[in-house]
């Protein structure tokens, strides 16, 4: 692959092994096409660039030194070789990658124009919260935002004290996140927090934030948070649900104990927060009824659910008929994307709370985490 910035460049071969000799042996016997060995010998892991990291492992699988040493001498001064041992890199002529932070290779390059403003608005494009917004609304959010510095150690916020109602987006950094439930979470890039407090009127901070490392932050203060969602209800309305949930201790009870949810980062717990809705059932509750449309999902809170046909289904074991518990998701992506009727119905075994996630509000989460996609894509409960 080939990375560009302010004119400058580097290549990475990707363990593509150039060896003019050998392309033309493979046109010639009709496995390359012409354009394709031009390709490969001109644009492909060969081509001019301010560093150009190649591999040079054990030929004739992989690049052997005569054919770059064979290249131009603009583009033989920039290569570095990788894949390979330092007695053979020692008398190639080229210098060697090596490994360890000390060894890193930079290419200065000039900052572009509104670099800044540029790193703010991918930062807001990764979160829920903005990534919704057309040109305008980003540009009074560019308007509203404050960057602050906390070096290591200090204190953000404390639960419980007055201060500054703020939307705080971490821009680099590590925070430890304590809230008033007890769950701690570590925040890191693109992650937020702080929306709690711009949607109440206590002043007063519902979670301790310490600096585990040096943080930039991104600030937003309370008015001009409000004012940016007053035009947005649906947004506005997320935002409220996610602030009640986010001490709820049954909605992080059930997150954690789902094994991908579990796993998942705050910017990723706080997009599922936002479209968990809350529901009390009791025993013999119906959840899902068979033949009705699949509209939803599933995360089990502290109910216990069960399918009612299953017991008289052959071949069930004993392991089948347990009942659905907490952190348990129950989904069907292929039936929510047809809009199939539901084949059994859900009942509640034991009172309790579950959390339903709507179908757009699930595949709106899905095309921003693919990996959680793949695991839910053939599953119907994912534990």
């Amino acid at each position: 692959f080939r990375a560009e910035l302010a004119g400058r460049s580097i290549v990475y071969s990707a363990d593509t092994c150039f060896n003019p000799e050998v392309l033309d042996q493979l046109e010639e016997r009709g496995i390359l096409s012409a354009e394709r060995k031009a390709s490969l010998c001109s644009d492909c892991s060969v081509q001019p660039a301010d560093l150009l990291l190649h591999e040079a492992g054990v030929p004739p699988t992989h690049t052997p030194i005569s054919a770059l040493a064979a290249l131009p001498e603009s583009i033989r001064r920039n290569v570095r070789l990788i894949h390979m041992s330092d007695e053979r890199a020692a008398g190639s002529g080229f210098a060697k990658v090596r490994p360890g932070l000390e060894h890193t290779i930079c290419i200065d390059a000039e900052p572009p124009r509104h670099a800044e403003a540029k790193q703010i608005l991918q930062i807001l494009q990764a979160t829920d919260l903005f990534r919704s917004f057309d040109v305008a609304s980003a540009c009074d959010v560019l308007a509203c935002i404050v960057p602050r510095s906390y070096t290591a150690g200090a204190i953000i916020c404390r639960a419980g004290e007055a201060g500054p109602a703020l939307l705080r987006i971490v821009r680099s950094g590590a925070v430890q996140y304590a809230g008033i439930s007890g769950a701690t979470r570590t925040l890191g890039y693109c992650d937020y927090f702080g929306e709690g407090e711009v949607m109440l009127t206590d002043g007063r901070h519902r979670a301790t934030a310490t600096a585990m490392t040096d943080v930039e932050m991104l600030e937003i203060e309370r008015g001009d948070v409000q004012y940016l969602l007053r035009r947005r209800p649906q947004l506005l309305h997320r935002i409220q649900q996610r602030a009640q949930l986010l001490d709820h201790a049954p909605s992080w009870a059930a997150i954690g104990a789902n094994s991908v949810f579990a796993s998942f980062s705050m910017s990723q717990v706080t997009q599922l927060q936002s479209v968990m809705r809350e529901e009390t059932v009791r025993c013999g509750d119906v959840v899902w009824k068979k033949g009705k449309e699949v509209c939803d999902s599933v995360l089990v809170g502290d109910a216990e659910l069960a399918f009612r046909e299953l017991p008289d289904a052959s071949g069930v074991s004993d392991e089948d008929l347990e009942p659905f518990r907490a952190g348990a998701l129950l989904v069907n992506v292929y039936a929510l994307e047809q809009r199939l009727p539901h084949e059994m119905t859900l009942t509640a075994v034991t009172a309790g709370t579950i959390f339903r996630i709507a179908s757009a509000d699930l595949f709106e989460l899905l095309d921003h985490n693919p990996g959680a996609f793949i695991w839910m894509r053939d599953a119907l409960v994912v534990c």
